[in-house]
């Protein structure tokens, strides 16, 4: 052990760009990523190969170990001579995305591990686009292929088919992931060769079929050298025909439409019938004697007597799983190569051209510059906040022990900010390896008083740092959380800082009454901090029940007509100081979606630290973007309005809604009053109150009319401000009179709520369909394309989908579920399918629920149908009435219902 570890730190400060290899694991949950790591682990001896594929070595929590899913990445550096390999582990579950996408940004190549019978998942698709877009090489790895055998009993006919379809269908995936890509951004250049460079096929190399529980893998050009030699036929000849319509005839000689002629194919010959065979003598029939004959024929000796054991023996040995793994790493590009592909580099440098860090970053010489991107931080041993320590990668450079790097700032910035590395650590799983130098290119663990996540750290100071968007979950659930003792809370505010600075897809914030919440992914990310926070001490927490956030917003009314747009408009006169009109429209939802987009940039306009190129480039396509969809709004005021009007009112965008409600506009559409842009400086200033009335259009936007959650898609115009500048009383009260009439503005319009949605894919047997649709409905699902029926979701749901898996047998049902519903959901469901069906929940959008909160019959036909008071179930009401209880806000509940007089029941009267 000792010899292995004097070779990694010889390894890591010594091995050239050349031979250094990183590599990232990723799947959808429970797809094999943990046990597929553990014989890539096995070939360095640091577990026995006996146990790989059962142990879960990178799985290091208790909780990890308990679920049987992975919750954090983990990584471990390997010797596969000449190449040093740097594996990080990543977890499946949707929670952890964010843990994801830190594992990409330390890697290079993505090895994409797809369940044989489960096939494409809806995380697998989100994994494919998010490779792409980073611009790393994909290796495609079909795992648990044994099942095919054991479990469904396949003929290698069937399976060649089934495997071949999987195939097809992943390239499929990649085919429209690069056409939407190639739709955004025009630097791609021609799709069909970007497909063909990221499109798998058995026969480039690119394509590893294995069975990660039984440690094997294997490349067709195992089979072919094998082939090659028995047919004595050239290995170059048999390869490309490997995995195809080709057929061999006697006399050799290799032949294609093996289908039309109903022949076996080459890969159904040469390769499944004599795995297939092992299968059967090893897990079917259990038959010892004739595995080990069979072994012999081989070239091996077998010493298990159990025939499960002596079939895992027997495959470890005549086909590793490490060997192939490792061989298709090896061609794929290294830590220096690996930039030379455009969208790799520009991913790493925020897609500016000119940043004066893309030669560095792409030369990756040991002798440069030293460059450290700093990607995740990681819990100490001492657990208190001034070492920290963190994953990171070295971009350019050699980093030593004790070298000062300074912490590289936005452009423009003029702050110098400076760190000592106190130490450095090969990363080992659940172990690190101290040592004192890394090399360039390397992936390892650092520590240091200064470090954050996703800043760069360089030896000197002169340079803007990179920008890497980070990509996490949807922070949707919160809860408040408090100790039962006072003394500890201030012990438990300085967890929560640490917890967040570890993990990154939680938010920690300190409510306006004092209490500490937590916001996290869902309900499993939710649960893994809880226990993170016991082990870090704390276990006598009160924890609140989780609470959903809504928005709000309004709808344009197609009903309307021109006049009664025009009387929306709202004034507020306070004495003759101030008087303001304005009104309250929609934004729609294309705007919405292009500034969720440009949430980050939106971010860095208010503070002032946005690049101006980039600003210039956002107020040219939000232009676009009005001008082509605010004038087909009917109903609202926008309708037909003419193209230069809303470019003009583009151009004099007065404020962007606050940080948590940034898709809200603020417009100056008063002709009196030119202020200075908010796209650049110019000449005009602002007049006095100015941010008062900027104040007040914040506080609406982070309390709505409904229940006083936070507006969405709404745009506030102004049209006439006048203030009388002398009266000092004014000033006190504009912010809340803004507010007020943005209030009031806003209840002429259509008021709706806008709920947080999961799509919900649920895998059931089909003597547990019924159960399932049953459950569904009481969590009101949606179900079928289009609107919820009646007015509202309708409680009896149909699905988005309903199909079969033809290799299971198994329905999958994928609907839309608010996530408000969502809690004990999984639960819930094993319980009522007696196991039988299992659920994975992913955030898909905000839904606007279209259901007046305010609604009553009004009409004889709504009277007849609905009874005089309305007595169907008003969801939309319900939700509202819940929050504004939540809030401590009036509620229109009737707390008795009809009352009579009551009778005195004393007889003494």
């Amino acid at each position: 052990m000792e010899s292995l570890e004097t070779a990694l730190k010889l390894a890591a400060a010594s091995k050239p760009a050349e031979h250094i290899r990183n590599v990232c694991l990723v799947a959808h949950v429970d797809h094999g990523k943990t046990s597929f790591a553990d014989s890539l682990v096995s070939a360095n001896a640091v577990i026995s190969s006996r146990m790989a594929g059962k142990l879960r070595y990178m799985d290091s929590r208790e909780d990890e170990q308990t679920r049987g899913i992975t919750m954090k990445s983990s990584g471990i550096s390997l010797l596969c001579e000449p190449l040093l390999i740097n594996l990080i582990d990543s977890p499946g579950h949707v929670d952890f995305s964010g843990e994801v996408t830190s594992a990409l940004i330390l890697s290079d190549i993505a090895l994409l591990l797809v369940d044989v019978i489960e096939g494409i998942c809806s995380q697998t698709e989100a994994l494919i686009r998010q490779v792409i877009r980073n611009g790393q090489v994909m290796i495609l790895v079909i795992n648990k292929i044994d099942r095919l055998r054991v479990e469904l009993k396949m003929s290698s006919s069937e399976a060649y088919q089934h495997m071949a379809r999987l195939i097809e269908g992943v390239n499929s995936c990649i085919s429209q992931v690069l056409g939407g890509i190639v739709l955004e951004d025009d630097t791609w250049g021609n799709i069909e060769e970007a497909e063909e460079k990221l499109h798998f096929d058995p026969a480039k190399g690119n394509v590893i079929f294995s069975s990660a529980l039984h440690s094997y893998a294997f490349g067709c050009e195992d089979f072919a050298t094998l082939a090659a030699e028995k047919m004595k036929v050239e290995k170059s000849i048999l390869l490309p025909a490997m995995f195809g319509d080709f057929w061999i005839d006697s006399t050799g000689t290799i032949r294609d439409s093996a289908a039309a002629k109903n022949k076996a194919t080459m890969f159904e010959r040469i390769v499944l019938e004599p795995l297939w065979k092992l299968h059967d003598l090893g897990l079917v029939d259990n038959d010892v004697t004739l595995l080990s004959e069979a072994a012999k024929k081989l070239g091996f000796t077998l010493k298990s007597r159990r025939a499960n054991e002596a079939f895992d023996e027997l495959m470890r040995s005549w086909l590793p799983l490490p060997k192939a793994s490792f061989r298709a790493v090896a061609r794929a590009p290294n830590v220096r190569s690996t930039f030379e592909t455009q969208h790799r580099l520009d991913h790493l440098t925020g897609h500016r051209l000119d940043h004066p860090l893309r030669p560095f970053v792409l030369g990756c010489d040991s002798t440069r510059m030293t460059i450290v991107f700093v990607v995740k931080l990681l819990q100490t041993e001492d657990k208190s906040l001034n070492s920290r320590r963190a994953i990171c990668r070295i971009l350019s450079g050699t980093l030593r022990k004790g070298d000062k790097l300074f912490v590289l700032q936005q452009h423009g910035s003029s702050e110098v900010t400076s760190t000592k590395i106190d130490r450095i650590s090969i990363l080992r799983g659940r172990d690190t390896i101290p040592t004192d130098t890394v090399t360039s290119g390397m992936v390892c663990a650092i520590d240091a008083e200064i470090l954050l996540q996703n800043t760069t750290l360089c030896s000197e100071s002169d340079y803007p740092c990179l920008k890497i968007g980070s990509q996490t979950g949807e922070a949707l659930v919160r809860v408040s959380v408090s100790t039962q003792q006072l003394d500890d809370m201030v012990e438990l505010r300085e967890k929560l800082k640490l917890l967040a600075l570890l993990d990154t897809s939680l938010k920690v914030m300190e409510l306006e009454n004092g209490e500490l919440a937590m916001v996290t992914a869902g309900e499993v990310h939710l649960q893994k901090c809880i226990k993170d926070l016991n082990d870090l001490g704390l276990v006598d927490l009160d924890v609140s029940e989780p609470i959903v956030p809504f928005m709000e917003t309004v709808m344009e009314d197609v009903n309307l007509s021109a006049p009664q747009i025009t009387e929306q408009e709202t004034d507020c006169r306070i004495r003759d100081a101030l008087h303001i009109k304005l009104r309250i429209a929609p934004l729609g939802s294309t705007v919405i979606e292009f500034l969720g987009k440009n949430a980050i940039l939106l971010f860095a306009i208010r503070r002032g630290e946005a690049d101006q190129t980039e600003v210039d480039d956002f107020q040219r396509k939000l232009t676009l973007v009005c001008t082509e969809s605010l004038p087909t709004l009917k109903g609202t005021w926008w309708y037909r309005k003419p193209k230069d009007l809303i470019e003009t009112m583009i151009e004099r965008i007065w404020a962007f809604g606050p940080d948590r409600a940034r898709s809200n506009i603020l417009f100056n559409n008063v002709e009196s009053y030119d202020r200075d842009l908010i796209w650049r400086k110019t000449e005009f200033g602002v007049r006095r109150y100015d941010q008062a009335l900027v104040g007040g259009f914040e506080l609406f936007c982070n309390s709505g009319p409904l229940c006083n959650e936070i507006m969405h898609g709404v745009a506030v115009i102004v049209e006439e401000w006048t203030v009388d500048e002398e009266d000092g009383a004014i000033g006190g009260q504009m912010m809340s009179a803004m507010k007020a009439t943005c209030s009031a503005a806003a209840k002429k319009l259509a008021l709706r709520l806008v709920a947080a949605m999961y799509k919900c894919t649920v895998t059931t047997a089909s003597q547990a369909l019924g159960k399932v649709h049953a459950v569904l409905s009481q969590r009101k699902s949606k179900v079928g394309e289009g609107s919820w029926i009646s007015f509202g979701w309708s409680v009896l749901s149909p699905v988005l989908s309903e199909d079969i898996n033809e290799a299971t047998n198994l329905f999958e049902v994928v609907s839309l579920m608010p996530v408000v519903e969502s809690f004990s959901f999984c639960d819930q469901l094993r319980k009522f399918t007696s196991g039988m069906a299992s659920a994975q929940l992913q955030f898909s959008h905000w839904q606007v629920i279209d259901e007046d909160p305010y609604w009553t019959p009004t009409t004889l036909e709504e009277v007849e149908e609905f009874g005089l008071k309305g007595d169907s179930p008003n969801h939309a009401r319900g939700y509202m009435d819940a929050v504004k209880r939540r809030k401590g806000l009036p509620t229109e509940d009737l707390i008795v219902e009809s009352a009579e007089k009551q009778r005195n029941l004393k007889k003494n009267k």
